[in-house]
């Protein structure tokens, strides 16, 4: 809250009014999945674990520690990828996503994205769209 208050632009009793620069706005969200994440909450691993979490965050590049810390999730769909932030509002029935965790990688299908690969349109010829975006994801 202090750092967000000292860099952010407001007026007193309007929290409507609150804003922040541009190239400031993914700090919080930033550091709400650091404060959570294996590396400062230990509880339940154990110390082996607690090791080699951190040492895999020394190790890696800014790139693989940005994705260890906050994880990224792609939303993929007939009109391409797009990143999509990490809420449950990101999911679609038409929409395929991947969140990458660095550790893991989750591939999740819409229900009618789903429907459509049981039903196995992604085999038929007149569905090379639909093929095309399973490739791709």
């Amino acid at each position: 809250m202090r750092i967000t208050s000292k860099f952010g632009e407001y007026e007193r009793d309007q929290p409507a009014s609150f804003r922040i620069a541009d190239n400031f706005n993914l700090f919080p969200q930033f550091m709400f999945h650091l404060r959570r994440s294996q590396f400062l909450q230990v509880f339940n691993n154990s110390p082996d674990e607690t090791a080699f979490f951190r040492l895999m965050l020394n190790r890696e590049g800014v790139m693989g520690s940005l994705v260890m810390i906050q994880p990224t999730l792609t939303s993929y769909s007939f009109e391409g990828a797009v990143p999509a932030l990490l809420d449950v509002a990101a999911i679609a029935p038409d929409r395929v996503l991947l969140l990458d965790c660095f550790f893991t990688v989750v591939l999740f299908h819409g229900s009618t994205v789903a429907q459509w690969r049981r039903a196995g349109y992604q085999d038929q010829p007149e569905h090379e769209n639909f093929r095309a975006l399973l490739a791709v994801s």
